[in-house]
């Protein structure tokens, strides 16, 4: 069992609910999550989940909403803290964010990419999903206009600078993937995404 289990404390049950929801979708499977069994894992009264989620969709749905939305911070706070208004650098920095978010957030990063839970989304999960594209999106054009692979369209190149940090994330963070890449365990986790993403948007 995970060490969120019996952590619960007054007042913080819904992210505790959120955090324990992607780690049994990522331990167990989308099918082994239920709100009864959350509280149990938890602590708490087999009701208290449903006073802040209704049913398991709106839990799902919430879940990737919170991990979009925390991915979307996470990866605008990287090129903020660089103080510059270089393009280039900025959507460097987004994909080091973004690669270091999923590396610290493993559970819920791949509960993001599950495919069922895509089933669930309702419009916040629509809306936080688009405003994450439309702010790389804005970036990888800021990028272009100085020069960054101008004749390729932009829909084009906005996908290449997502795939990349995505599918290496995921490469990279499951062990069964990543073992077909032994050679890499000689990089630490900072390494490696520098690596990646100057190979994307090289400084």
């Amino acid at each position: 069992m995970s060490n969120t289990a019996n952590t619960y404390h007054h007042g913080d049950l819904a992210p505790q609910i959120l955090q324990r929801g992607a780690e049994i979708i990522d331990e167990q499977g989308i099918d082994a999550l239920s709100l009864r069994g959350i509280a149990r894992d938890l602590g708490v009264s087999h009701a208290a989940p449903n006073r802040h989620f209704k049913n398991k969709a709106a839990l799902l749905a919430a879940l990737a909403t919170d991990g979009w939305l925390r991915v979307k911070e996470a990866t605008l706070r990287a090129a903020a803290e660089t103080g510059s208004e270089d393009p280039r650098v900025r959507l460097n920095a987004m994909g080091r964010g973004f690669m270091r978010w999923a590396f610290n957030h493993r559970a819920l990063f791949r509960t993001l990419l599950h495919p069922d839970v895509a089933r669930f989304a309702d419009d916040s999960l629509v809306d936080a999903m688009q405003d994450f594209t439309d702010s790389v999106r804005d970036a990888v054009r800021a990028s272009q206009a100085q020069g960054r692979h101008p004749d390729v369209p932009l829909g084009i190149l906005s996908l290449y600078t997502n795939a990349v940090p995505v599918g290496a994330a995921m490469l990279l963070i499951n062990p069964l993937l990543s073992s077909d890449h032994p050679n890499l365990q000689a990089f630490d986790d900072e390494e490696l995404i520098e690596q990646v993403i100057n190979l994307v948007v090289p400084l």
